[in-house]
């Protein structure tokens, strides 16, 4: 290890321990009994409600990389709900964007699709969800009064579900997204993101917080500028960070933006992990190793 790599691991260590420590201090100071008491008080059949919403909100998205890859290359509608759903139980699992390979893992496997032909599939099918992102985000706000900074994120989102890698790919990419194929997975897009923010808002009724569709709306935009990155497993500490900014403006209290976010969390990765481990035969953690493994090498 050359000196220069030396100096920068010294001095991630003492920023390390400062972030710890600032953390620490503030989870201790936090009003947990507050935030506890918010979760047991939750209204379980808007949560209910909310899981079946969100449960949707994934099968929409299967459903529209089923329809961007079966011309190309056919399987079953199962398949494809299966391999998605794994994806993003692998998504939930890893710090990384992990799920895009355990996509294209498990339909290789499990329907024969070809590598190349997944891959280039889930490529398509980001910008099918771009472009619903784009619609979305352009009809919501003549709805919505937001603020600037707001406005802002929400082309920022959108730059970001843009696929980097179109070029390399043309003539596949060309065979899927011809002959207006995209229309259908953009609509199941816009269903997807709409129901998304549909289960934002009914976890945020559901723990009695006193809030708008507008607020709902940007909690979730807030949420999904944060969690770019995915610094943690699911984004776990980030979803709840991203609530309590996007909601104080809105009169919501930290302790009950938290419980908001950890109820949110909780119905959008516990059932998703549980339904991955069955198809799986319950070898989630396995299929996540070999993925890692793959991609490594």
């Amino acid at each position: 290890m050359t000196a220069h790599r030396w100096r920068w691991r010294w001095l991630w260590w003492p920023v390390g321990l400062v972030g710890v420590a600032l953390a620490l201090k503030f989870l201790a100071g936090f009003p947990w009994r507050v935030t506890v008491a918010a979760l047991f008080a939750a209204d379980p059949w808007l949560l209910a409600v909310a899981l079946v919403v969100n449960l949707s909100s994934l099968a929409a998205k299967g459903w529209a990389w089923h329809l961007i890859l079966k011309p190309v290359a056919p399987h079953s509608w199962r398949a494809a709900q299966e391999a998605n759903l794994v994806g993003s139980a692998v998504n939930d699992l890893s710090v990384a964007v992990a799920g895009e390979a355990a996509r294209v893992h498990l339909i290789a496997r499990e329907a024969g699709v070809p590598v190349g032909v997944a891959v280039s599939s889930v490529v398509w099918t980001r910008v099918a969800e771009a472009l619903a992102l784009a619609v979305f985000l352009v009809m919501a706000p003549s709805v919505l009064e937001l603020e600037p900074w707001l406005r802002t994120g929400q082309v920022g989102v959108g730059l970001a579900q843009l696929p980097a890698t179109l070029g390399s790919r043309l003539a596949v990419l060309a065979g899927m997204g011809s002959g207006g194929r995209l229309f259908v997975p953009t609509l199941l897009g816009m269903w997807n993101w709409g129901t998304q923010w549909a289960t934002y808002h009914l976890v945020l009724e559901a723990t009695h917080l006193p809030v708008s569709v507008a607020a709902s709306f940007t909690a979730l935009i807030a949420a999904n500028l944060s969690g770019l990155l995915r610094p943690t497993p699911a984004n776990v500490g980030v979803v709840q960070a991203a609530l309590v900014v996007a909601l104080l403006p809105f009169g919501v209290a930290p302790e009950q933006a938290v419980a908001a976010g950890l109820a949110l969390q909780g119905l959008q990765v516990l059932p998703v992990l549980l339904l991955g481990a069955m198809v799986t035969g319950w070898r989630l953690l396995r299929v996540k190793r070999e993925v890692e493994r793959t991609a490594a090498a």
